[in-house]
Parts: structure tokens; sequence; C-alpha cells
């Protein structure tokens, strides 16, 4: 069997993405994770933006498109990409104009935090960065690449923000991921479509889906080489925009 077959690189198209949100229809209504009614069969539909803010974006206009509202998660210390970048503020404003929520997905490894209180003051802090700067309140978090450390934190909240591996989403609530761009455990597509799980927790990271069949590596590779071509003719145009020449060899 070849690796794709054997990783279902056809499921992660966006017409299959849809196909997911039609299948999660039938059985749950889309929630938030400050807005949801333990007594209803929910869904809480949420994004990792790992990669990409404009691919963040092709998932927003997507569910949007689809009437659904989602949480996208962003990172502010992304090898990836960059918030305080002008447009990834745009984007970002963009996400929330389409009817969507942000919260703050945290690196714990980039401050090396190994205790509850240090968690607290951090996300307390990355909180304010995210709200000055995108103008908007934010309500929860997830972590980034999870430790043995984060998933022993299991509190409700911490520094303010909804914790979405605390112990009623970890004991209460079904969950399935895309992570790594290929089904670790169960397919999405038949978690939602035996809705087994009265409530369930969805999470995705943007890079996974695209237009075409692709496996994980090309589209990584594909993502920053798209990247690196936008800061190319930024850098172009700045100088044509100032009458100044663009020396090379």
């Amino acid at each position: 069997m070849n690796n794709e077959d054997k990783y279902n690189f056809s499921d992660f198209t966006f017409s299959e993405y849809e196909n997911l949100i039609d299948l999660a229809k039938k059985n749950y209504v889309f929630r938030g994770f400050d807005n949801f009614n333990k007594s209803e069969n929910f869904v809480l539909w949420r994004h990792d933006i790992d990669f990409s803010m404009t691919s963040a974006l092709e998932l927003a206009k997507i569910d949007s498109k689809n009437g659904i509202c989602s949480t996208f998660f962003l990172l502010p210390h992304s090898e990836f990409y960059n918030l305080l970048e002008k447009e990834s503020q745009i984007i970002a404003k963009q996400i929330l104009a389409l009817g969507h929520q942000i919260g703050l997905h945290f690196d714990s490894h980039y401050y090396s935090v190994d205790s509850e209180n240090e968690l607290d003051e951090l996300i307390a802090f990355e909180k304010v960065f995210f709200e000055k700067q995108l103008d908007c309140a934010l309500s929860c978090f997830s972590f980034h690449n999870t430790t043995d450390f984060t998933m022993s934190c299991t509190k409700w909240t911490y520094g303010g923000l909804i914790n979405t591996y605390a112990d009623y989403f970890r004991n209460s609530v079904g969950y399935c991921s895309d992570s790594n761009g290929y089904w670790r455990h169960e397919r999405m597509h038949d978690v939602l479509h035996k809705a087994e799980h009265k409530c369930i927790q969805i999470l995705t990271h943007d890079c996974w889906w695209q237009e075409k069949i692709k496996s994980p590596k090309q589209k990584v590779h594909e993502m920053i080489n798209a990247h690196a071509l936008r800061k190319k003719e930024y850098y172009n145009n700045l100088l044509t925009v100032n009458n100044r020449s663009i020396i090379d060899w």
C-alpha cells in the first residue's frame, strides 16, 4: 500500500472538509467554548493555527459559507508566521468579521514553563497582548504541542481563559484531531458519521486542508515557499514604490 492510501491523503481536501461540516450538522449544534449547554448535543469546532494565517482565512471563509461559527487559536510564537505583521493582523480581523472567535494557542515550550502558577501568569500576559493587538476579547486557549506537564494542567481556566484541555472536556466530551496531517487514531469522517459521543471537540489545523490532494510534507513545503515568495514580492514592491533600484549581481 502506498502512502496516499495508507494515510488517506484524499480525506484532506476542501470538499471533504465541507462534507465533515455536513456530517456534524446532522447530529450536533455548533457552539463555542464559552457558550455551550451541557444538555445539548454540541460540537466544538476548533482550529489550531500552526502554519499560515492565509490558510486560516480559507477555513474561516468555508466555515462561514456553511453557516457555522468556529474558534481559531492563534500562536504568538509560531516559527511559520508573525502575528505582529500587518498582513496577519488584517487576516485576524477578517476572521473575526466572518463571525468566528479567536483564542490563544499557547506554547509552553517557548517559556519552558513547568508550574501552574507560572502558567497562570504567562497566559494572562499573552491574553492582554492579544486583546490589545486584535482589539477583541478572548475567552479560551489551547496548548501548542502538548507535554506531560501541560496535559496535567486540567483546571477550567488559566490566566482568565478557558482551558480546552480542562477535566470536563477531556472526560465528558469526545475528541478527534487531524494532527500532523493524518489520522493518528480514527478518521474524522467515521467519528462524525457514527456520532457515538453526545458532545465532541473537533480539532483541525490550517495547513492540512487544501484544494488538491497532496502529502502532508508537500503541503508544508509549498506553504513555506509561498510565504517566502510573498516576502520577495514585498521587498521588490517596496523598492519600486520608493523609486529605488533592485540591485543584484
